[in-house]
């Protein structure tokens, strides 16, 4: 019996592809740090933004390298500490959850939900499904709520919303999949996970034993591995629908379409 369907996030369900270049907004929460740095925390005068952009975006490249290594999460509260401390910024001084507020992390805008989402997702909570979230953002989950409160996403997932900072481990890793199961109350076999990645969604979701959807979305997603099979294609949510019925006939009657 079907019990949960979990989705990735970003080029699954988010659409970033109307979204500004990624150094465009990322440098408005540089600056914003900056002028807290040098507020609260005595920054060294000749710290220009440039200089701390260029330091982070090293940092955080770092810390993803380490991560696809090792796959241990990375943190952008522990980055943006490196970050400081490597400008001259005296540690001691550097709080994590601090300097994150004054990051202020807030959705780019153009990202939006993909059509289909808000089609076909309340769908499936209505034949009694439930639906967990699991990314693989560096920023804890009550940020990248952030943006699934504005886009109207926030609600359906009352349950499950997993980021893998606050995991501590990146998708495949198996443990950050089990912890999406033990939110939901479900068993490998009950649940399907959808997502855009060969690599981290769909061969992370069989390792765990679940079975996995790869979203191909036209335009968007190329194979990241040739070595993994999903257990089947779609390139729209709508096409998920009939690869439920086939795998678990019956499905919709869960919650008899309250």
């Amino acid at each position: 019996m079907l019990k949960a369907v979990l989705f990735d996030l970003d080029q699954t369900l988010m659409d970033w592809s109307q979204v500004e270049p990624w150094e465009s907004y990322q440098s408005e929460r540089i600056a914003a740090l900056l002028d807290y740095a040098r507020r609260e925390l005595s920054a060294p005068p000749s710290l220009t933004e440039e200089t701390l952009f260029a330091v982070f975006v090293e940092t955080l490249a770092a810390a993803w390298q380490h991560s696809r290594a090792t796959l241990q999460a990375p943190d952008i509260r522990v980055v943006l500490v490196q970050t400081l401390a490597a400008v001259g910024v005296a540690e001691d001084r550097l709080d994590p959850t601090a300097l994150l507020e004054a990051y202020n992390w807030q959705p780019p805008a153009g990202e939006r939900p993909y059509p289909d989402v808000l089609q076909v997702l309340p769908q499936l909570r209505a034949h009694g499904v439930a639906l967990g979230l699991i990314t693989n953002a560096s920023h804890p989950m009550y940020i990248r709520d952030h943006e699934l409160r504005q886009t109207g996403l926030l609600d359906l997932f009352p349950t499950c919303r997993l980021s893998a900072a606050d995991v501590g481990v990146i998708k495949p890793h198996p443990a950050i999949f089990a912890r999406g199961l033990e939110l939901l109350g479900v068993e490998p076999g009950q649940a399907v996970f959808v997502g855009d990645s060969l690599a981290a969604d769909i061969a992370g979701a069989q390792r765990a034993g679940i079975p996995a959807v790869w979203i191909a979305r036209e335009g968007e997603v190329t194979p990241d591995s040739a070595e993994v099979v999903p257990d089947a294609s779609i390139s729209t949510l709508h096409d998920l629908l009939p690869v439920l019925d086939r795998w678990f006939p019956g499905w919709r009657s869960n919650g008899h379409a309250r």
